[in-house]
């Protein structure tokens, strides 16, 4: 006779699957979400992070091009790619399974 689960476990969770898995999943998965949506509203920068980005501006009297810096923080790459990575680490955690302890023999008759 088969036994169902009790109405309190969620079906999407295989039974003995520890609710910390499948928090840090889901915490993971936020995170890399977070970490692509801050990266592209910050400016789909695909080279190394600025801090200040160059400004043209013209001259009124001369009419001469030149440019400033403004203080602006923009995140690179790099920065993408360090959240994605934790992303990927804090996944990975879950699956990392511990040997299950091997008792020894019982003497028991």
């Amino acid at each position: 006779m088969a036994t169902t689960p009790p109405a309190t476990e969620s079906a999407t969770t295989p039974v003995g699957t520890p609710a910390w898995r499948v928090l840090f999943r889901m915490l993971a998965a936020f995170l890399a979400l977070f970490c692509f949506a801050f990266w592209a509203a910050a400016g789909w920068n695909r080279g190394w992070t600025k801090t200040q980005i160059p400004v043209k501006q013209v001259d009124e009297v001369t009419g001469i091009e030149f440019v400033t810096y403004k203080q602006h923080f923009m995140p690179g790459v790099e920065l993408l790619s360090l959240g994605l990575f934790l992303c990927v680490v804090l996944a990975v955690i879950t699956f990392i399974r511990r040997k299950p302890l091997s008792l020894p023999p019982s003497s028991h008759p």
